[in-house]
């Protein structure tokens, strides 16, 4: 049985991936861990800090697993392939960066000058391709983790540059992009590029978090990855 660890979005919690869970927790070992200041894991939040969170949880693992990341936690996946190589079986990564862009400092002061509210307000738009109940979810989550958090995240996205590293990375690696997630999409491009024999694929009528806009196709993308990966290779057939 595949163990798929599934890695949420700064700002959310590991209940964004219920509807991956559900479908595929009879089949495959799933976890969806809340990184340190979302959910239920106290803060404060650092790149370190959720880092070592997922290597806790994929250390305790009698075989590599699968770690699927959106948004910003895909840096933290990354990160996690390369300090934990032998680990990691495959890497599903969506929505995702590699390095900080030139618009980041301004992005975090104008969310520094913003009320808490009105930032769950707009982030939680990223959401607002799932169901009701998911939008609601997101707020929630936001509120929870907080300004403090938020800013946190991003402060570390910004400093963060990963382009030269990708090529260390040797896993089986699908790169995932909403078409409509028009800003990341030249992010994707650059990790796929990196890593050796990456996949990269743009996912028609899709936004950032599209795992709960299109659950079922993101369900089965997984579901397919793993059994690819998973599958014996012809050699070892043979033998």
């Amino acid at each position: 049985m595949a163990v798929i660890v599934f890695m949420h979005a700064f700002g959310s919690s590991g209940r964004a991936w219920q509807p991956q869970i559900r479908q595929l927790g009879d089949s495959h070992r799933v976890l969806a861990p809340d990184l340190p200041g979302h959910g239920a894991t106290p803060g404060p939040f650092s790149l370190e800090r959720a880092v070592a969170s997922i290597r806790s949880v994929i250390l305790g693992e009698a075989e590599p697993v699968h770690l699927v990341a959106v948004s910003g936690s895909v840096s933290v996946a990354l990160l996690v392939a390369l300090a934990e190589p032998a680990q990691v079986a495959g890497l599903i990564l969506s929505g995702g960066t590699a390095h900080g862009g030139r618009g980041d400092a301004v992005q975090r002061l104008m969310v520094r000058l913003m009320p808490e509210g009105l930032i769950v307000s707009i982030l939680k738009g990223m959401y607002a391709g799932g169901k009701a109940e998911h939008l609601d979810q997101a707020a929630q989550d936001l509120r929870h983790a907080g300004k403090a958090t938020i800013l946190a995240g991003l402060a570390e996205l910004g400093r963060l540059d990963l382009r030269d590293r990708l090529g260390e990375i040797k896993v089986p690696a699908l790169v995932l992009n909403g078409a409509k997630d028009k800003a990341n999409l030249p992010h994707a491009e650059e990790i796929a590029a990196g890593i050796h024999g990456a996949e990269h694929r743009v996912i028609p009528n899709a936004g950032h978090i599209w795992n709960l806009e299109q659950p079922e196709l993101f369900t089965r993308t997984i579901h397919e990855f793993v059994r690819a990966v998973s599958a014996p290779s012809p050699s070892s057939t043979r033998a």
